[in-house]
């Protein structure tokens, strides 16, 4: 496409209410072509340096925390079994062994969970290699107790393992407590 082609199209978009997009996309249509009749090879431009494009293909860093050999990336997923919708629902994994009364200092990662969507969970935390945990799980009214409460019966779990540690398809049932206990703060919100 020649220089002409070009200037044509830009008078054709100024006088008729095409949107700016299709502009857009003819002009790079008619920059590459031009580029590829000059002979200057893709991915270039012509002054030799990287195309904004590609530069804006560059990796800007990993949201993940970056990882050595001491600590692990543990991702657990699974399937919850109801009796009844609570108000809110969490899943969590905990230092010390499943109990409805677990203080917030014992809980190393928690997930919240639509109910009124489904009960599948993923949950991911970084512990030191080794580390033993337990896979929780508490639904809560709309007063912000807790009034059913499920633990894994494969816990504990140990966390250990190069790149990301997975245990998927963990799945048990949470069962109604016999009266509402206070649930840790950060489940109340």
């Amino acid at each position: 496409m020649t220089r002409r082609a070009i200037g044509a199209t830009i008078r054709f978009v100024q006088t008729n209410p095409i949107p700016k997009i299709f502009l857009c996309l003819s002009i790079a249509g008619a920059l590459s072509s031009s580029a590829a009749a000059e002979g200057i090879p893709g991915g270039k431009t012509a002054d030799g340096g990287t195309p904004p494009s590609a530069a804006s293909k560059i990796p800007r860093g990993s949201p993940k925390p970056p990882l050595d050999n001491a600590m692990a990336e543990v991702e657990i997923s699974g399937t919850l079994r109801l009796s009844q919708k609570p108000a809110r629902l969490f899943v969590f994994v905990s230092r010390k062994a499943c109990d409805p009364g677990l203080t917030e200092k014992d809980i190393v990662g928690s997930v919240r969970i639509d109910p009124f969507v489904g009960t599948n969970f993923f949950i991911e935390v970084f512990v030191p290699q080794g580390t033993k945990g337990n896979v929780c799980a508490a639904a809560l009214d709309e007063k912000g107790r807790i009034v059913a409460f499920g633990a894994y019966p494969k816990n504990p779990l140990t966390f250990r393992g190069e790149g990301e540690v997975s245990f998927g398809g963990v799945k048990f049932p949470l069962a109604r407590l016999p009266k509402p206990v206070p649930a840790p703060e950060k489940f109340k919100h």
